[in-house]
């Protein structure tokens, strides 16, 4: 296989790219609740993607993995020529990293599992024929069905699953806290209670055979949920101390903010004088920044002003301490995100890997403990790296122009959706985060007004649903094209190589 070494180098690059890809279209519409309602700036969000996405991918992120390499194309059809199958994912990496960069460019939210899946059912039909799909495999956990129906019929279920969860537990939010008359004192007495949430929610499917990396794979789901549960107490408990002077935080801030805002009426600084030599790295946090805030302004005042006036408003103190709150389940949906989306970047990658190591042979079980946590932990850097860069287009769209959302909403989109993308990793089904947190974000803007969904911007939610439905074809008939492409092509009759495998077709 050392003729091949080149699809491992080459498709470790393309793997790198597809993952900066899904950091820029499919991180950043993870992150855009959070930053669009002011929980989190962009220097921090990076932060966290950076920590926790690798965090997940590398917990957690082999089961879908596993998915992706095994669950779509029929390695049998492949065993006489793996050299094939090595190609073809090579090729859907390129077609996937392509694509979510033009997406993304577009400003539209994308799903990448969309893409990844299509790729490779592109590249399965030209190498080895529609029969080397697998359409159906029947399976003993929810959704009770493998292979590509099992994924298709994820796609419909987990935009819903999320919305409703989403949407009740911003009902219960709103009916305990947000309405009441002292709403500011109450959000810190559910405080202790949804950070204990978050923390038990996480730490379960941490443990619960998805804990390999940390050597806790074998407890049963009992044993994981009395662990994660009293993981959560210990987090509520260790929290409540603080709580006063979170409160007295969020006291000052508002204090501060009506001072700055005084003088800022009243002196106007010369600022030419501080002006100071910045390095490359803060221009470009800085570029991002500006490209954010004005965005997000000027599109609230000119696009998006109907349906943000008409949304219902609750104490702005309130709302401030729903940051704090925000920030854990960012934390809580980038650690799923890593869990579930690095898996798509690099699993056609991890084909590729697997093919190489074994001499060709493909095993159904192949260890690859020394590289996979390498290989993981590069599919989490390549997409902070990719948020970092050109998340911002992604941002504006969900973040602000599809509906009204503020620290408390935020809340409850990504606690919401963080729940069905995690359980979705552990069931080994890669769910389109896309999916999940567009459900969860239309979900809550629909209590609005439950009769006719007038907090949502259907206009952008009908270019997502486009989004959705072209993806699949695009990035499948692209791979099909570089696939035959590379196998296909007329070759030069050589009679002194021994050539074998690719551009094999016309040799005699």
């Amino acid at each position: 296989m050392l003729d091949y070494l080149w699809i491992v180098i080459s498709g470790g690059i393309a793997s790198f790219i597809s993952s900066m890809g899904i950091g820029a279209n499919d991180v950043g519409n993870a992150f855009a609740t959070s930053i669009g309602s002011g929980a989190l700036s962009v220097k921090n969000a990076v932060v966290i993607a950076s920590i926790f996405e690798c965090a997940g991918a590398i917990l957690m992120g082999s089961h879908v993995t596993k998915t992706i390499r095994k669950g779509i194309a029929d390695y049998e059809c492949f065993e006489d020529e793996p050299e094939l199958l090595m190609y073809g994912c090579f090729c859907v990496l390129l077609s996937v990293g392509a694509w979510l960069f033009l997406a993304s460019y577009l400003e539209m939210p994308v799903s990448t599992t969309h893409s990844c899946v299509g790729g490779m059912i592109g590249m399965t039909i030209v190498t080895g024929g529609s029969n080397c799909v697998i359409w159906y495999k029947a399976s003993d956990s929810f959704p009770w069905v493998g292979g590509v129906s099992g994924i298709v019929l994820s796609w419909f279920l987990s935009p819903i699953f999320s919305a409703i969860v989403s949407s009740f537990i911003f009902y219960l939010t709103r009916l305990t806290v947000l309405r009441k008359e002292d709403s500011f004192n109450k959000s810190y007495k559910t405080f202790p209670i949804f950070v204990g949430l978050t923390i038990t929610l996480n730490t379960f499917f941490i443990i619960y055979k998805g804990g390999k990396g940390v050597g806790l794979d074998n407890i049963s789901a009992g044993g994981s949920l009395f662990i994660a549960s009293g993981a959560g107490l210990v987090t509520s408990s260790l929290i409540i101390p603080f709580i006063p002077k979170m409160k007295q935080l969020v006291n000052d801030r508002f204090q501060q903010e009506v001072v700055e805002h005084v003088e800022e009426r009243i002196e106007c600084p010369n600022q030419l004088n501080e002006i100071k030599k910045i390095n490359g790295v803060q221009k470009c946090i800085g570029s991002i920044k500006r490209n954010i805030n004005y965005d997000m302004d000027q599109i609230k005042i000119n696009e998006v002003k109907d349906i943000h006036d008409q949304s219902e408003k609750f104490d702005k103190k309130t709302e401030e301490s729903f940051k704090y709150l925000q920030i854990f389940t960012a934390i809580c949906d980038s650690f799923s995100h890593g869990a579930n989306d690095v898996a798509n970047a690099i699993g056609p990658y991890a084909a590729i890997v697997s093919i190489y190591m074994n001499d060709g042979e493909l095993e159904k079980k192949v260890d690859m403990d020394q590289y996979a946590y390498l290989i993981l932990g590069m599919g989490g850097v390549g997409i902070s790296l990719g948020l970092l860069i050109y998340g911002y287009k992604i941002i504006r769209a969900i973040g602000i122009k599809l509906c009204c959302i503020t620290p408390s909403r935020g809340f409850s989109i990504e606690l919401g959706s963080a729940t069905i993308i995690i359980i979705g990793s552990r069931l080994g089904i890669p769910l389109s985060t896309t999916h999940c947190q567009v459900g969860a974000t239309m979900g809550v803007a629909a209590l609005e007004d439950i009769k006719n969904c007038s907090g949502i911007n259907w206009k952008i939610a009908w270019k997502v649903f486009f989004g959705w439905i072209i993806t699949l074809l695009v990035v499948g008939g692209t791979t099909s094209l570089l696939v035959a492409q590379g196998i296909y092509a007329p070759t030069k009759n050589i009679d002194y190589c021994n050539v074998t495998g690719i551009n094999r077709t016309f040799i005699n």
